[in-house]
């Protein structure tokens, strides 16, 4: 090994390539702490070190009293971007499949009928599908489509031709902007259950409406993606120009201990509405 290289990065390189290849699979629990100091032959404080890369990097998970343990790649995301979850999986070179869990005409709730701009319990076609990467659940997403889409769109296998390709190439409707809530939440049992996750554990929850070149609704989305699994990224720019200057000077901002107002950036899973595209 390269001397020049601090022992525990190289002790984290030779962890991280191990994890990689698939000998230490999302789950497993590694040898503990003084095992793997005595097999890489340094002090626990070396080893603990090289821990900390890994944990960093969210290869590992430390768990209190339990040992550590391998995690599942976690997918870095952008949230203001006009892309699509499975397809930017598939361009980074991941195995992405999607299971068919059901495909079903069910009344709209009251939420679903608001989105699709539909009347109260109209008819609407629900599909549940889970996304998966390498065979691991990545997300159980939930998608409604009016009964007069949803007709044409049933027809179709959407285990092997995306929806938005279904809806786009069969139907001539092309998904050209969407609005997106997503929030932190704690998974529901059956989700749970179908996601390979213990009940209440955390995830993100995304309601999204996507529309089509008209203005009209064409998809309302609800989804469950594990916490472990999922991050949400953005890229930030400060504009020091004179225009930011001068309506940071207008915006009311005061000490929050006075009970005054003040400016916030709201975070993605707090709520905000997001602009976003089609995740079919």
């Amino acid at each position: 090994m390269n001397g020049r290289v601090p022992r525990y990065l190289q002790i984290a390189d030779t962890l991280r390539e191990r994890l990689r290849r698939g000998e230490l699979p999302p789950g497993v629990r590694l040898e503990t702490q003084r095992a793997l100091a005595r097999r890489f032959d340094v002090t626990l404080m070396t080893l603990r070190q090289a821990l900390e890369v890994l944990e960093r990097e969210h290869l590992i998970e430390r768990r209190h009293g339990l040992g550590t343990f391998a995690t599942a790649p976690s997918v870095d995301y952008d949230i203001l971007q006009l892309r699509r979850l499975a397809g930017d999986l598939s361009a980074q070179g991941e195995n992405v499949a999607t299971r068919v869990l059901g495909a079903r005409f069910v009344a709209a709730d009251r939420r679903a009928a608001s989105a699709l701009h539909l009347r109260p319990r109209a008819r609407v076609l629900e599909l549940e599908r889970l996304r998966l990467v390498d065979t691991r659940p990545m997300s159980l997403q939930r998608s409604l489509l009016p009964a007069r889409l949803g007709e044409d769109v049933a027809k179709a296998d959407l285990g092997v031709t995306p929806l938005h390709e279904v809806l786009e190439f069969k139907l001539g409707i092309a998904i050209t902007w969407a609005a997106e809530t997503v929030s932190a939440v704690r998974l529901p049992r059956r989700a749970a259950r179908t996601l390979d996750c213990r009940p209440g554990a955390p995830a993100f929850e995304s309601e999204r409406v996507s529309y089509g070149s008209d203005g009209e609704p064409v998809v309302f989305d609800h989804v469950f993606i594990p916490g472990d699994r999922f991050r949400i990224t953005r890229e930030l720019r400060y504009d020091a120009g004179p225009e930011a200057s001068e309506s940071r000077s207008r915006s009311p901002r005061r000490d929050p201990h006075d009970g005054g107002p003040v400016r916030t950036v709201p975070s993605a899973t707090s709520g905000e509405k997001l602009p976003q595209g089609a995740r079919a």
